[in-house]
């Protein structure tokens, strides 16, 4: 049995350094995923990303947290790999230094609708309709500002700016960890009369969010 999900101290994290690329030679199509990298150094709990991947198109982009590392390999937690095409080349690149969006008052992770596809035809007396591809997720963030934006808010409007992309890790109270990457929405300000100013953004995830336990 789980933890129940409580909003407190809960931490929100937003990358700030990365590493340099580590080549990835394979990933098996299995659940989960096992990467394949020479002498990778990576660590248990380490959270990165896939870039220039040939073959496996949908891990392009994609966040990923390190598991049960070897010398070579390590596996892609969370995420299941088995109905995807195989793996001809690509990169993981992990971030090394977090900067803590502390902030956030409250975030909320969207699902990803599907489009509707029409299959009606003649014979059918009631609409039929099937589903297509998902849409991206979001997740938005609503904010207690502050006169001047603290690091990880400026890194997020940075972002926003030059149209890049970040990686953001969220640690729950148990440990338990939300993790992706995608391009953040350009920051807002609401400042009434009297009261605290409040902002907000969202992000457009890059593949999907990951949810993952507490790293062992």
């Amino acid at each position: 049995m789980g933890t129940p999900l409580i909003g407190r101290n809960v931490r929100v994290e937003v990358s700030k350094t990365e590493g340099t690329a580590k080549t990835v030679s394979a990933v098996t199509q299995a659940s989960p995923g096992v990467a394949t990298s020479t002498a990778h150094t990576l660590t248990d709990g380490t959270v990165g990303y896939f870039d220039n991947v040939a073959g496996m198109s949908q891990l392009e982009g994609q966040a990923a947290r390190v598991d049960a590392p070897a010398a070579n390999t390590f596996e892609l937690q969370g995420i299941n790999t088995t109905s995807y095409p195989a793996f001809t080349a690509g990169e993981f690149t992990a971030v090394t230094v977090w900067s803590t969006l502390s902030r956030a008052a409250s975030y909320v992770i969207g699902g990803g609708d599907a489009d509707k596809i029409d299959t009606t035809v003649l014979l059918d007396v009631i609409k039929q309709e099937a589903n297509g591809l998902l849409a991206a997720q979001t997740v938005s963030f609503d904010l207690k500002l502050e006169t001047t934006d603290e690091e990880a808010l400026s890194l997020v409007r940075a972002a926003a700016l030059s149209q890049a992309y970040l990686v953001f890790r969220i640690t729950l109270s148990d440990g338990a960890q939300r993790v992706f990457r995608g391009q953040p929405s350009l920051p807002g300000e609401n400042v009434g009369q009297g009261a605290l100013g409040t902002g907000s953004f969202s992000v457009t995830v890059k593949g999907s969010v990951l949810f993952l336990p507490a790293v062992a």
